[in-house]
């Protein structure tokens, strides 16, 4: 445990070193700003979207820009000599990487809170942001092995956006209002990601929750499979062998 405290301490030092805490403020603040520019005074429906949009973007993007810098430092050469497991070093990252997503959500409930009106359990709130930014940081990391740098990274990463989120993203603001379309949407994690974090506004049916944590849980633990089995071919590459 002594070890993987000091594994997490070491990933929050990075997160700050690189500037990263500060990209989630910037965000963060942007989120703020739209809350607080909208002539809207209940934001029960809009912050959870907009926590949505937050953790599906910047947990990938964080984790994934935080391999890179890792990359360019021979961080995991010096990971592999230490006498740490694999899964105290993925859960370092996994762990670390959920904070921002937190921090993010905070700042959202606690202006709205105060300035306008939300009616939703923060602590349900968290635990749909945390299983949900798990899961988009296992996604971010599977990437970060088959990406060569930053650039690589971003262009993925916006393809599967592309893919993944904007087609939950118009059935969400009724820009598409296919049936069709929209039940198609639930074949994507991101609609599962959306129908949790939606739930705890309370204006999901009960079956699309639960739908969605299995779901999403399922897939959280088929990712880690493959993140830890793709580690030592990672590391290898970075070692040039």
């Amino acid at each position: 445990m002594n070890r993987f405290n000091v594994l997490l301490n070491g990933e929050l030092i990075r997160l700050r070193r690189y500037n990263l805490f500060a990209a989630s403020l910037f965000v963060s603040a942007i989120w703020v700003g739209i809350i607080h520019f909208l002539n809207v005074e209940d934001v029960t429906t809009i912050v959870p979207q907009l926590i949505f949009l937050d953790v599906t973007t910047m947990a990938t993007l964080l984790v994934g820009v935080s391999f890179i810098y890792e990359k360019d430092e021979s961080t995991i050469r010096t990971m592999l000599v230490a006498p740490i497991s694999k899964n105290q070093y993925l859960l370092a990252k996994l762990i670390a990487n959920i904070i921002p997503s937190i921090l993010s959500l905070t700042i959202m409930y606690l202006y709205s809170k105060l300035i306008k009106t939300i009616e939703i359990n923060y602590f349900l709130l968290l635990g749909a942001v945390a299983l949900v930014s798990f899961f988009h940081s296992l996604m971010g990391i599977l990437l970060t092995y088959f990406t060569k740098d930053f650039t690589n990274l971003i262009m993925v990463i916006m393809l599967l956006f592309i893919i993944l989120i904007l087609p939950v993203i118009l059935v969400e603001f009724n820009i598409i209002t296919n049936e069709i379309f929209a039940k198609g949407s639930y074949i994507l994690p991101s609609k599962a990601a959306l129908m949790v974090i939606m739930g705890t506004a309370r204006i999901i049916d009960r079956w699309e929750i639960i739908f969605s944590l299995i779901y999403l849980i399922g897939s959280c633990l088929v990712l880690y499979y493959l993140v830890h089995r793709q580690f030592d071919l990672y590391a290898l590459r970075e070692r040039g062998e």
